[in-house]
């Protein structure tokens, strides 16, 4: 079912637009194509239990087996046949092998992936934002107990200081995660 669409006398090859913002609306399909986009060939088994593992925030080896057959029979049934039919991927049945055949540069664009995902880099975030809190509360209970180093601070100055440190955090925050978005905009 591809289509030719003309954007800005540009002639491309795929699926239109609108169907490519319906089938980028689901968030499992999404992954199905960032991980195809950095691995072009794979089997569903291996693809399967990839997104189950970052769907349940664990590793391939710690998925349960039902986690690893509810997102297979998702795949099977439902996400590889609906990309499969728009010529996006390709998938033999004999081999069980899920393959990249639409254009990579516009699935890029579609999905605006500047490079692949970094695992882990959502929660090196919750991270800073975790042990910032915990040794925020610390220094706020030191200060209520009187103990050093906090007492050198007044209340307001340390709440002000736990502030700013936050506010710092969760400019660096966004940034990081929404900077190239937000730069390409000014351009």
């Amino acid at each position: 079912m591809s289509s030719a669409s003309n954007v800005g006398g540009e002639a491309e090859q795929g699926p239109s637009r609108e169907v490519m913002f319906d089938l980028l609306g689901n968030s499992r399909r999404r992954r199905v194509l960032r991980h195809l986009l950095d691995e072009r060939e794979i089997t569903l088994t291996n693809l399967s239990a990839r997104i189950a593992a970052w769907e349940n925030d664990t590793t391939v080896a710690d998925l349960s087996s039902r986690q690893r057959k509810q997102v297979y029979s998702s795949l099977y049934q439902t996400h590889i046949p609906r990309l499969s039919e728009h010529d996006i991927v390709a998938y033999d049945s004999e081999d069980r092998r899920v393959r990249l055949t639409g254009d990579p540069e516009r699935l890029h664009r579609f999905l605006d992936v500047e490079e692949a995902p970094c695992s882990g880099f959502s929660h090196q975030w919750s991270r800073y934002f975790f042990w910032t809190a915990v040794v925020g509360s610390a220094a706020i209970a030191g200060n209520w107990l009187g103990t050093t180093p906090a007492t050198h601070l007044g209340t307001e100055s340390l709440y002000g200081l736990l502030t700013v440190v936050f506010m710092m955090l969760s400019v660096s925050f966004v940034m990081a995660v929404e900077g190239p978005k937000i730069l390409r905009l000014v351009d």
